[in-house]
C-alpha cells in the first residue's frame, strides 16, 4: 500500500479503500481543464503482480471492456494509463458502500435491512446483468462477469446499485460459450464454473440467486464444514434449504430463488430478464416495492455521516497540501539598523510569542535626586512646584507668610517684568499662586483618574487667591 497521497498520473490518490487479490483500491481526486475538480476510484495492480502478463492483460481486458459498457447499473471506467512499471485503471466513484459491507454493519448494529429494499437491490443488479449479456462486440454476443458476489454491488447513497469489477469476465463468443478458466469466488460460483467448464449468463444469474438466498436467510449459503472447501461445494451445487420466510406469498419467493439456483443450467433462468420479471411482480403484488429515493434516504441515514465524514476530512487535508506549505512569519526589526531579539524558550511555548518575539528592552533611566525641603523652600512656590513634579516628590502645598516684595521672585510667564515689579505684593503672590496652580492642575489632569482632583485643586487655589488679597490689601 502506497504512502498517502500519492500523485499518479494525472491523479492523486488520497485514501485507500480496499484491497484486493489483484489490486489496491485509492480514492483519487483529479483537477478539471476548468479548475475545478472531482473524485475517482483508481484500481492499481499490486507491486509483485506488475510484471506478471496474465494480470496486466487482465486489468487491461477489464478497461477495454467496461468502457464499452454504459448502463445505469453498471460503474463506469474512466482511464486505463500506466506510470514506469505501474498499471492502473480510474473508475467512477459511487459514494456509499459496497453490499458486503452493508450486511456487516447492520449485522454489527443489529440493524435489520428492510424485506423491499433486500429485493430492489437484487432486481436492480439484474438489470446490470441483462444488459451486460446482451451486449454487442465485434465477435461477441455478451459479457459474462463470473464475479458476482457482494463487494462487487456498490450501493449509493442516493439510492442507486451499480455492479463493478469486470477483470474477470468474459465474452460470449459468436456460436461457443465463454473461457473455462476458473477464477471467482468460490462462495458465489454456479456448479459449472466451480467445475472449469464453459459457460453462459446463467452462471451469473446462478451467483445473483446465491445472493438473494442470503438477503432473505440473513446468513452465509455455502458454509465449509472441516476438511471440505467451498469449491467442493460449488462444485456439487447443493443448495441449504431456506427457511420459512414470513412474507406474504412466501411460496412465489421461493420458487423464484429455487429457479435461480438449478444445479443444471437448463433448469434455471434463461435469461436475467426472465427472473427480473418474476421478482419485480412478486414485490408488485406483495407490495414490496422501493424506489431508489426511498432506499437512498435509508441509507443516508444510518451510514452516510461516518462515511462523508472521514471522506471529507481526507479530502480537506489534501486540499490544504495542494495549496502549499504552511505560512512562518518572521519578526521584523522595529528600528532601521536594528537586529531583533530572537525569540527565547519561554516564548516558543505559545503561537503568538512565537511570531511576535521578545521586545527590546528598554535602556534603564537613572532616577534624579529628590530635592531637599529647604531647597524646595528657597526657590519659592512655582519654583518648587516644578522642580517637585520633574523629581517625582510628593509635596503638601502650605499657604506662604505674607513678605515684601524681592525683587529675584520669578516673573510669571505671559507678564511683562516692569510690570509685574509695579505689581502690589498681594497681586504678585496671587499670580503666583495662579499659576503654580495652574500648572499643577495641568500635571494631575495627565494621569489618569485626576480630573476631579484638577478641578479640587483651582477651586481652592482662587478661593486663597481672594482671601489673601483681602487680608493684604
Amino acid at each position: 500500500m502506497r504512502t498517502l497521497p500519492f500523485r499518479l498520473g494525472r491523479f492523486t490518490l488520497f485514501d485507500h479503500v480496499a484491497s484486493g487479490g489483484m489490486a489496491d483500491i485509492y480514492l483519487a481526486r483529479v483537477k478539471t481543464e476548468l479548475g475545478g475538480a472531482r473524485l475517482l476510484v483508481i484500481k492499481e495492480i499490486l507491486p509483485h503482480l506488475s510484471q506478471d502478463p496474465r494480470s496486466s492483460e487482465l486489468l487491461i481486458d477489464e478497461a477495454k471492456l467496461s468502457a464499452q459498457l454504459t448502463h445505469a447499473n453498471i460503474a463506469r471506467v474512466e482511464e486505463l494509463g500506466r506510470q514506469e512499471d505501474t498499471l492502473y485503471i480510474a473508475m467512477e466513484y459511487v459514494e456509499g458502500l459496497d453490499l458486503r459491507e452493508l450486511l456487516k454493519q447492520c449485522s454489527v448494529r443489529k440493524l435489520p435491512l428492510p424485506m423491499e429494499y433486500r429485493l430492489y437491490v437484487v432486481r436492480e443488479l439484474l438489470r446490470a446483468l441483462d444488459y451486460a449479456h446482451h451486449y454487442q462486440l465485434e465477435d461477441a454476443v455478451g459479457v459474462i462477469h463470473r464475479d458476482v458476489s457482494p463487494s462487487n454491488v456498490l450501493l449509493s447513497f442516493s439510492g442507486e446499485v451499480k455492479l463493478c469489477d469486470f477483470g474477470i469476465a468474459s465474452v460470449l463468443r459468436v456460436g461457443g460459450s465463454a473461457s473455462e478458466t476458473i477464477e471467482g469466488k468460490a462462495g458465489y460460483m454456479s456448479p459449472e464454473q466451480a467445475r472449469g467448464e464453459r459457460l453462459d449468463g446463467r452462471a451469473d444469474i446462478f451467483a445473483a440467486g446465491i445472493l438473494l438466498w442470503e438477503l432473505l436467510a440473513g446468513r452465509r449459503m455455502y458454509k465449509a464444514a472441516e476438511g471440505t472447501s467451498l469449491i467442493e461445494l460449488a462444485r456439487k451445487g447443493e443448495v441449504p434449504a431456506l427457511r420459512k420466510l414470513d412474507l406474504p406469498d412466501a411460496g412465489v419467493l421461493e420458487r423464484i430463488v429455487a429457479r435461480a439456483l438449478a444445479a443444471a443450467p437448463t433448469d434455471r433462468y434463461a435469461t436475467a430478464a426472465e427472473m427480473f420479471d418474476d421478482l419485480y411482480g412478486y414485490c408488485l403484488g406483495t407490495r414490496q416495492m422501493a424506489s431508489a429515493l426511498r432506499f437512498g434516504e435509508w441509507l443516508s441515514s444510518h451510514f452516510a455521516e461516518e462515511k462523508l465524514a472521514r471522506r471529507r476530512a481526507r479530502e480537506r487535508a489534501l486540499m490544504a497540501l495542494e495549496h502549499g506549505p504552511v505560512l512562518v512569519m518572521e519578526p521584523i526589526p522595529s528600528v532601521a539598523g536594528s537586529i531583533a531579539t530572537p525569540p527565547t524558550a519561554a516564548s516558543e511555548e505559545g503561537p503568538l510569542d512565537a511570531l511576535v518575539g521578545d521586545a527590546p528592552a528598554e535602556p534603564a533611566r537613572t532616577p534624579k535626586p529628590s530635592p531637599s525641603a529647604a531647597t524646595l523652600a528657597s526657590n519659592g512656590p512655582l519654583r518648587a512646584s516644578r522642580e517637585a513634579r520633574e523629581s517625582g516628590a510628593t509635596t503638601t502645598k502650605t499657604l506662604p507668610s505674607p513678605a515684601p516684595e524681592d525683587p529675584s521672585d520669578e516673573v510669571p510667564l505671559g507678564t511683562d517684568q516692569s510690570t509685574a515689579r509695579t505689581s502690589s505684593p498681594s497681586t504678585h503672590r496671587s499670580r503666583d499662586l495662579i499659576v503654580d496652580a495652574t500648572r499643577a492642575r495641568s500635571a494631575e489632569g495627565a494621569s489618569a483618574g485626576g480630573h476631579l482632583k484638577t478641578v479640587v485643586a483651582v477651586v481652592l487655589a482662587l478661593a486663597i487667591a481672594v482671601l489673601l488679597a483681602k487680608f493684604l490689601g
